[in-house]
């Protein structure tokens, strides 16, 4: 039984600024008239509110999402995909980012940011829409992770304020946080047990994937906002363990050679255009799908990757075309995946962001002055025939409305290739990674 699971997860650490830490007490009392409605505090144990619900969208259209926000995301999900491809591929490394998870973490915080921090944040993460619509349509998603009968994909979402002494986050930020997104709030004192507080909820949100995403609080962080994912999902049609091929030769691109457990089976799903071959294969229910990209021969996936637009990616996508049946091929591999991404958002345009004299985020807190200092990502991903192991997805672009040739109907991931997994309601990846050893991880 082929099944994969794929756990990421990402967290922004947001600290005041040291003038300002210099006037505070930190010294974690519980003064209950200085608490927001929305945070808990018992005995220094974060706890969840209770007080304020997620407003679960009704799912049953998919033409509600909005043109400019999926314009949006996807193409902060293709720069974000191109810019860590850069840095990773010149090290031939596997590596498996989450868009959508950086996204939602990101947005939750861009709605405590004002001025120019906020006019940053909109032209990298929703430069086509306003965060109205962008906290809309990610509630849409979100509520339908929850209706959809599959459950293959589970997304958690938690903000954490240090609890000091008359200083809060705004409740509309908070509001706006458990009400689109669904977070969990937590009041703490931000002191090592809260660190095995927080690494064990994400923990536990990941499937026990991920058991640590930070290692200490310093005396600065006054906040933190924690978005995780986990993917679980069988193949609609499995891929059998006895057609795979043991010890298949993989060729990487510095022309070495490895060996790994290649795979075989059948796609529906054909993409192609003048420098990419690939295919799409559908997990159970047809919700998500893997799509697999790769380069023609002679091109690097490194370049390939470069030259990847939004625009591109997108028409890869739509233009897939359906055929009776294609023979794909495709290693097992398994790999896991942690950066800090500070230098990549700053590079994308969010800069004031991460400075603590610019950054602007009165929105979120007028007590604390705030701004980011760390972005925090990590995923894991496995691919197996088996049936506790998790079996990887490729994500390939799709584009060419012809038909394809029918000696073009076989495509073998034999050499580094590029993947994600997509949302087949939004058309936007969910995951996106490479492979350019699968004998590694």
């Amino acid at each position: 039984m082929l099944k994969r699971i794929v756990s990421t997860v990402i967290a922004i650490t947001i600290v005041m600024g040291m003038a300002a830490c210099s006037q505070q007490n930190d010294n974690g009392s519980k003064n209950k008239s200085a608490q927001s409605a929305s945070f808990v505090l018992a005995d220094d144990v974060a706890q969840p509110t209770a007080n304020i619900e997620f407003k679960k969208a009704d799912t049953s259209d998919s033409s509600e999402f909005d043109k400019g926000f999926i314009s949006s995301v996807n193409g902060f999900s293709v720069e974000l995909f191109k810019r860590t491809a850069k840095q990773e591929l010149e090290n031939n490394s596997n590596f498996l980012i989450s868009p959508e998870s950086c996204a939602i973490a990101l947005g939750m915080t861009a709605n405590g940011a004002k001025g120019e921090t906020a006019e940053q944040m909109k032209k990298v993460l929703y430069a086509d829409t306003d965060i109205g619509t962008f906290n809309k349509n990610f509630n849409l998603i979100l509520s339908g992770i929850q209706s959809y009968s599959y459950r293959q994909l589970r997304s958690a979402n938690s903000v954490w304020v240090k609890d000091v002494q008359g200083k809060d986050l705004t409740a509309k930020f908070t509001n706006t946080c458990k009400e689109a997104y669904n977070a969990e709030l937590f009041r703490a004192p931000f002191n090592d047990k809260t660190v095995e507080q927080i690494n064990s909820w994400v923990n536990d949100k990941t499937d026990k994937m991920i058991p640590e995403i930070i290692k200490e609080l310093s005396e600065d962080d006054k906040a933190l906002l924690v978005n995780c994912l986990a993917f679980d999902a069988k193949w609609a049609k499995e891929f059998e363990e006895s057609d795979t091929q043991k010890g298949a030769s993989f060729t990487k691109a510095d022309g070495s050679v490895v060996k790994c457990d290649m795979m075989s089976g059948t796609a529906k799903k054909y993409i192609r255009d003048a420098d990419t071959t690939g295919f799409i294969k559908d997990y159970a229910g047809g919700r998500y799908a893997f799509m697999a990209l790769l380069p023609n021969e002679g091109t690097s996936l490194s370049d390939h990757i470069g030259s990847l637009t939004a625009e591109k990616f997108t028409k890869l996508y739509e233009n897939r075309l359906t055929n009776e049946e294609i023979s794909v091929y495709m290693p097992r591999f398994k790999s896991d995946y942690s950066a800090t991404l500070n230098k990549t958002l700053t590079d994308m345009g969010i800069k004031d962001a991460f400075l603590d004299e610019s950054a602007d985020f009165s929105d979120m807190s007028s007590d604390f002055k705030l701004h980011i200092s760390k972005v925090i990502h990590k995923t894991h991903i496995e691919v197996t025939e088996g049936g506790t192991k998790a079996e990887a997805a490729t994500a390939v672009e799709m584009v060419d409305s012809a038909a394809p040739p029918a000696d073009q109907t076989k495509v073998v991931l034999d050499r580094p290739f590029a993947y994600a997994i997509m949302d087949t309601q939004t058309g936007l990846p969910v995951f996106m990674g490479a492979v350019c050893d699968p004998s590694a991880g």
